[in-house]
């Protein structure tokens, strides 16, 4: 949903925004400590759980169209690790077909747009990057020129309001002064990470690989049931994920193991992970 919020009025009394947070990440400009600092910066306007940074470049040589960047992401109250691994799936299999960002990518002008999470589908897209990883609300603000974009993507926990129109304003207000610092550090070649040619291969990924390379067929659920093993699941919390009973879940990782030809969760990993 794309929002129409007029700009901040920075004359507000109660803007709670610090001097040192913002000249902190100033300093921090074309180094690793951006992206954490850009995040607490945030955190100060608008309080949030995870931050996501991305540029697009138009680039006629992919197939959509644009070349994305994924500059960086920051929690607050979450794991990092976990956060990291979460953009590393969505850049190696989800971010050419986002429906959000395939509506807004190639447009001039400053947008906010609000995603609908409780509205989609539940089909793997929102499985694997809202609801295991515990995110319920979520709003974009993206500023384009005719070459590039560049957007700041702020998400909230299951247990969090929504993002309120008082807060998104406060976000849209704060951005005339945070774009041209990401478009800066964006600039710097160290601060790139190039989404289509990472050296990393998500393990979930490297699964599906293996699995169209073997064609090997899973059941939906002999497939989830993998899946959520290699995530880091036991056979008891992707039961209880998939709502239904144990002994079933067992049932579908003993069939799927043995037409994997595996033994172990250990074993499974392996497997996915094994060049072809």
């Amino acid at each position: 949903m794309l929002l129409n919020v007029p700009p901040l009025n920075r004359e507000h009394p109660n803007f709670p925004l610090s001097f040192k947070t913002l000249g902190n990440l100033i300093e921090a400009v074309g180094t690793p400590d951006f992206v954490p600092r850009l995040t607490l910066l945030v955190n100060e306007v608008v309080p949030v759980n995870v931050v996501h940074i991305e540029r697009s470049r138009v680039d006629s040589t992919m197939p959509t169209g644009f070349r994305c960047e994924w500059i960086g992401s920051g929690g607050v109250g979450m794991d990092n690790g976990e956060i990291s691994d979460v953009m590393t799936l969505y850049y190696d299999r989800f971010y050419e077909s986002d429906p959000l960002f395939a509506g807004i990518r190639g447009k001039i002008g400053t947008m906010l747009v609000v995603r609908d999470i409780g509205a989609m589908p539940p089909n793997e897209f929102r499985q694997r990057l809202f609801d295991e990883a515990r995110i319920a609300h979520e709003c974009v603000l993206a500023r384009g020129t005719r070459h590039a974009q560049d957007s700041i993507a702020l998400e909230r926990g299951l247990r969090e309001p929504a993002f309120s129109l008082a807060e998104m304003n406060r976000f849209r207000g704060i951005s005339e002064f945070l774009f041209p610092l990401l478009e800066l550090h964006a600039s710097t070649s160290a601060a790139r990470r190039i989404a289509h040619a990472a050296p990393f291969m998500h393990p979930l990924a490297q699964f599906d690989a293996r699995i169209a390379t073997d064609n090997v067929r899973l059941s939906r659920r002999e497939y989830e049931l993998c899946t959520h093993l290699i995530s880091g699941k036991t056979i008891p919390e992707t039961a209880q994920i998939l709502d239904v009973r144990l002994g079933t879940a067992e049932s579908y990782v003993k069939r799927a193991f043995a037409k994997l030809g595996v033994r172990t969760k250990r074993e499974l990993i392996a497997w996915g992970t094994a060049a072809r």
